[in-house]
């Protein structure tokens, strides 16, 4: 099952993932390039401040440098400035390897490292050198690692903050950008919520939608979407419309009919003789009960059509009591035995906002279907259906034959019946439903313990 995601913030959260990634990777870039161009520039300079160093000596005869040769220490005070050790060679012997000058704080043993760039670790500190040799004269330049990585790091802050803050400015920008080219988006589904009224106002706002207001990416779906909630509309109507009209033409066939048999019927028993008449009558007596079968279908019809075509219902505050007392009595001519059937919780009964006329159809089509279903087990075992209220919540239950799952799913679909031989239209709880919602109210159905269906109207408006 797919499941729901946001396509804004998606969008966002994708584009600012491929920007960290690109970032990451030109810093990830930008430091090894500097970190290298950076060792190369310093070694640079510590090869050019020992050959510098060398060239000045070089201009000391090497005999009067020997013989004034005194260790020379000059201050090295900065903690960036290169540590420098001359050494003087001769021929001799005892002034062989003598330092002739050094900077305070140059590590010791530099005369004796390898000519050229090394790197070393002395007390804990790491060094980096350069040694030249120069005829008799030996120049030694070194400074600290630890300073070469504390120039690394202040070079890469002051490009990693401008670099953080146009990273958090550009996703700014991005979702200002998002958020202005779904406006259009947001614009129809925020109107599509509002349109909770009825289905004609919610196509008329789809027909009134500029489509060329609407990204071209969308516009094929919008349109297409327009099209089939129209023709949907149209179908819908015209189902209505049949329903309606074959009910109310063919209401005046059957009252013809029906009027015809009952003729015929009474003409049979007029001239009734011995018994020769007798067949004809029963025959005419099941005709005349199929005729009011299918009246009371029509009715249900045309019941059902002008309640989908009506816009509200007149709604006032109506006494439950009352409300089924005339229930019970409207159905006890068909079902006599009805009252002993029912246990009705009169005292937990309160005034609910509801249509009076619209309920009065919910609760016959409701009781009357609860008593046709658990009848012919009530003669064996006597348990009534219990009607009574909880709170928001009006329960009817029975214990007949119930309903399973998957037909608790098709009891309110128009024309289904648990039975095709039982008595029904299958419209009854169809158009309960119907009126109920009208209402702002739902419709439940619950199993009942051990058997039976129980039928739970919520009042609370949804």
């Amino acid at each position: 099952m797919m499941k729901n995601y946001s396509l804004k913030w998606r969008l966002v959260l994708s584009i600012t993932c491929a920007f960290i990634l690109v970032w990451a990777v030109a810093f990830a870039w930008l430091y090894f390039n500097l970190e290298k161009k950076m060792t190369e520039t310093l070694d640079e300079r510590l090869s050019a401040s020992a050959h510098m160093v060398a060239r000045l000596l070089s201009q000391i005869p090497a005999e009067q440098l020997a013989q004034s040769a005194k260790p020379m220490v000059s201050e090295l005070s900065q903690q960036n400035l290169i540590a420098c050790e001359v050494t003087y060679f001769g021929s001799d012997v005892i002034i062989n390897h003598q330092v002739v000058a050094r900077t305070k704080g140059a590590p010791d043993g530099l005369a004796n490292r390898a000519e050229g760039f090394s790197t070393w670790i002395q007390n804990g500190t790491e060094w980096r050198s350069f040694v030249l040799k120069k005829d008799q004269l030996q120049v030694v330049a070194a400074e600290k690692i630890i300073l070469r990585n504390s120039l690394l790091t202040e070079i890469l802050q002051s490009i990693l903050y401008p670099l953080i803050l146009t990273l958090i400015l550009c996703i700014i920008l991005i979702l200002w950008i998002v958020k202005a080219e779904f406006k259009p988006i947001e614009k129809v589904t925020q109107s599509l919520n509002i349109q909770q009224l009825n289905e004609a106002h919610g196509l008329e706002f789809l027909s009134n939608l500029k489509v060329e207001n609407i990204p071209n990416e969308i516009q094929p779906f919008i349109e297409n979407m327009i099209e089939l909630v129209t023709r949907l509309k149209e179908s819908l109507d015209n189902e209505k419309n049949f329903s309606a009209y074959a009910a109310h033409e063919l209401r005046s066939p059957l009252t013809a009919i029906k009027t015809n048999v009952q003729l015929s019927k009474m003409i049979a028993s007029q001239q009734q003789e011995n018994g020769q008449n007798t067949e004809i009558i029963h025959i005419l007596i099941d005709a005349e009960k199929s005729i009011l079968r299918y009246q009371n279908l029509l009715e249900q019809l045309l019941i059902l059509s002008q309640t989908e075509h009506q816009q509200s219902l007149s709604i006032e505050p109506t006494d439950l009591k009352i409300l089924l007392h005339d229930v019970l009595t409207q159905l006890q001519p068909h079902y006599p035995e009805i009252y002993s059937q029912i246990d009705l919780d009169i005292d937990s009964l309160t005034v609910i906002d509801l249509s009076y006329t619209a309920m009065m159809i919910v609760l016959r089509n409701i009781i009357e279907n609860s008593f046709k279903h658990s009848k012919n087990l009530n003669q064996q075992n006597p348990q009534k259906i219990k009607i009574f209220q909880q709170g928001q919540q009006l329960y009817i239950q029975d214990f007949g034959v119930g309903l399973n799952q998957q037909e608790l799913a098709l009891a309110t679909k128009r024309f289904w019946r648990k039975d095709s031989l039982q008595q029904g239209y299958g419209l009854g709880l169809a158009l309960s439903q119907i009126l109920l919602e009208q209402q702002n109210f739902q419709l439940k159905f619950e199993q009942s313990q051990p058997q039976g269906l129980t039928v739970i109207i919520n009042f609370q408006p949804h």
